[in-house]
């Protein structure tokens, strides 16, 4: 898959000509999933290539920044989620004045001429240009123009009767419901980050724990203790992890932190950054009379989350 980090200002030299989905694709859930299907099994069809053109950030922080909400897939994770989809071009740009300030007809024609696209393929609500000008009716009118056909997605994807969105994602994040977020992606929910000094608070009670400070732009679970899978560095070994998002009651903690305690192993050397899918939630965060106490439970809650990883990485063997 070619990544583009821009859109070009003159033509690609491409071997084939273009299939494409625009959308901000926050999640790359099942609902853009199968829009992705619909656009590789046209553009197969048309012996064209599938693309997409998304964007680093939400289009709509770019009017309200006041009311911008968190991402769920940060630019890099957005790729890594693309990647297995059998794409053969993917732009993920930034969303500035200069695309804002784009007509239709303009951006339109920037794309047929530049990135030689020759079917556009989009859901039934997708508008593009200033203002939100192009609709679908528009596009297939330039369309006839530019040489460049419109395909429309018939309806979104129901999941329990209700269309699968990146809002419903979202909600369910920051609700803590994991679990109900994993069936919307099709995939675990990622938290990735550097890893910060803290405390050291855990390898004095005999939990050492390796904390992670994630994107400010990035969504948050809902505070409490969850079962993960913890990636370190770019290595792709799976270590079963506890974690905590919090504030450490316990210790009179003020501040949030999100630090993981790895099962069953001795890390040696602390990473530098690291990853965490997370697969179940455990309990809410508590404040506990004392540190034994909290040792006491912690040793449960690594009991508890075990289990679930055994479980998980059973069914998935």
């Amino acid at each position: 898959m070619h990544v583009y980090y821009e859109l070009p200002r003159t033509p690609l030299n491409l071997e084939q000509n273009i299939a494409l989905s625009i959308g901000t694709f926050d999640g790359a859930h099942r609902g853009h999933q199968l829009l992705i299907e619909t656009l590789r099994r046209e553009a197969q069809s048309r012996k064209l290539a599938p693309a997409v053109l998304t964007f680093q950030d939400m289009p709509y922080c770019f009017f309200r920044p006041d009311a911008c909400p968190h991402l769920l897939t940060l630019p890099d994770e957005k790729i890594q989620a693309f990647a297995p989809l059998n794409l053969e071009h993917l732009f993920i740009v930034p969303f500035n004045d200069s695309i804002a300030q784009q007509s239709a007809r303009q951006f339109a024609d920037t794309l047929a001429r530049n990135i030689a696209m020759k079917l556009l393929v989009v859901g039934p609500d997708f508008a593009l240009g200033r203002g939100r000008e192009g609709d679908v009716a528009t596009l297939s009118i330039l369309g006839q123009e530019m040489g460049f056909d419109v395909v429309v997605l018939d309806e979104k994807l129901l999941e329990e009767n209700a269309p699968i969105s990146s809002t419903r994602v979202r909600e369910c994040v920051e609700a803590g419901q994991i679990e109900d977020a994993a069936r919307l992606l099709g995939r675990s929910f990622v938290l990735s980050g550097q890893v910060v000094s803290g405390q050291q608070l855990g390898r004095q009670i005999g939990v050492p724990t390796i904390n992670i400070q994630p994107h400010a732009r990035k969504v948050l679970p809902r505070n409490g203790v969850y079962a993960v899978r913890a990636f370190l560095n770019e290595g792709a070994i799976s270590h079963r992890a506890v974690l905590n998002i919090g504030v450490r009651p316990t210790v009179n903690g003020v501040r949030q932190s999100i630090e993981f305690h790895i099962i069953g192993e001795t890390i040696e050397t602390p990473p530098q950054q690291a990853r965490v899918e997370f697969i179940a939630r455990l309990r809410d965060e508590q404040k506990f009379p004392n540190l034994d106490a909290l040792v006491a439970q912690i040793k449960k809650d690594i009991a508890q989350a075990n289990t679930v990883l055994g479980a998980e990485l059973n069914v998935g063997a």
